[in-house]
């Protein structure tokens, strides 16, 4: 019954997107050559169980702050720092961002992997609902950010905006652990730029973005490179055995991703499809223990429409599969487990930047008997 309201509520609801909120040197007030912004999130979740007591939970979910530095009209450092839950500090940006020419530009540092619609532009006022969508949490290991060097611009002349970095890649085994499952892919494996360890070479993160037609914006992002690895700590080169060992403990992956966002009148339309490969888990899972699947891939449509003439309270929908594949291990054979999420709710608008938020999410998983629902509320704001 639930699956068919919430279907039904998809492809009847008329999503807002706006465009990324990012610092712009130009217009953003600033404090002689400094600019300074900030978001934050503060949620509660009230799991919904008709059997059983179930205890909600706040969270001061984070309180983030971003700095910018002119230096001079080619020549800027962007930096973020993020306090998550309250008692947990993060360097989720920091770097130098240099003009070398009119539409290209020169970036290096700790840097967003420019992948899907939301790693970049995660800001709360940037997404309908409470949480951030389920494929940007467990396919995309949002905020997914490492160090590296690249370049950034747009080709005017056809309506594209691209992004190609060398960056540090994931890590997949640290101190005899292995950081990769197929519950949640590559979210452990975040490096973070915490003493970041590289064991080869650096993985290759690029975007495409097409803003020629009205209203529309059509992306592809890719991400290819071996994960890290300390196994080879203190081998002896010659030792084939052991380093054989080692090589197992690596995982070659490829994502790709496709997104669109769209409106016509007052219709808004967000879709992210995201696949990603894995070559070497076999080895890997015996060595660690853990089920990373060869394959996993999600996809989500969203679909929002304000209901007031002033905009501010909007409605929104968004079905979710997220498809892992579960690695073969000592206790089973590989296969596919089907995860569908539903998430139904609404967001008011107080001012420009500050938001109220509410949502049904609806998740069922295959062979799991009882369906999962918590309804999510939450306030969002940025400035």
């Amino acid at each position: 019954m639930m699956k068919a309201i919430s279907t039904g509520i998809l492809f009847l609801l008329i999503v807002g997107f706006g465009k990324a909120q990012t610092i712009n040197f130009d217009t953003d007030r600033s404090i002689s050559n400094l600019y300074i912004k900030m978001y934050g999130e503060i949620q509660y979740y009230q799991p919904v169980n008709l059997d059983q007591y179930a205890v909600g939970k706040f969270d001061a979910k984070r309180l983030v702050a971003l700095f910018g530095y002119q230096f001079n009209k080619n020549t800027q450092f962007i930096t973020e720092w993020e306090l998550e839950h309250a008692n947990e500090m993060f360097v989720e940006q920091a770097f130098i961002k240099h003009k070398l020419r009119r539409n290209t530009n020169l970036k290096a540092g700790m840097i967003l992997i420019p992948m899907g619609l939301v790693n970049e532009n995660h800001e709360p006022t940037q997404f309908s609902s409470v949480e951030r969508p389920i494929i940007d949490k467990l396919l995309v290991p949002t905020t997914w950010r490492d160090i590296g060097i690249g370049l950034q611009g747009i080709w005017t002349n056809t309506s594209i905006k691209y992004q190609a970095y060398l960056v540090n890649g994931l890590v997949g085994f640290k101190n005899d652990t292995g950081l990769f499952r197929s519950t949640d892919t590559y979210r452990g494996g975040r490096q973070k730029g915490i003493k970041t360890i590289m064991s080869g070479l650096p993985a290759f993160s690029g975007q495409l973005e097409y803003f020629g037609l009205q209203q529309t914006k059509i992306g592809l992002s890719v991400y290819s490179g071996f994960s890290n690895t300390d196994a080879y700590n203190g081998l002896d080169r010659k030792d084939v055995e052991s380093i054989a060992s080692a090589d197992s403990t690596r995982i070659y992956s490829t994502m790709i991703g496709l997104h669109m966002t769209t409106s016509w009148k007052r219709l808004n339309v967000k879709l992210q499809a995201i696949v990603s490969v894995n070559n070497n888990t076999d080895a890997y899972n015996q060595r660690t223990g853990k089920d990373l699947g060869k394959v996993q891939s999600g996809a989500y449509i969203e679909l929002n429409r304000p209901v007031t003439k002033n905009n501010k309270l909007v409605l929104f929908s968004r079905y979710s599969y997220f498809l892992p594949e579960l690695g073969e291990t000592e206790q089973s054979n590989s296969e596919f487990v089907q995860h569908h999420y539903w998430t139904n709710g609404m967001y008011y608008t107080l001012a420009k930047g500050a938001m109220l938020k509410l949502d049904l999410q609806w998740r069922d998983f295959q062979n799991r008997d009882e369906d999962l629902m918590t309804i999510n509320t939450g306030i969002g704001v940025w400035f």
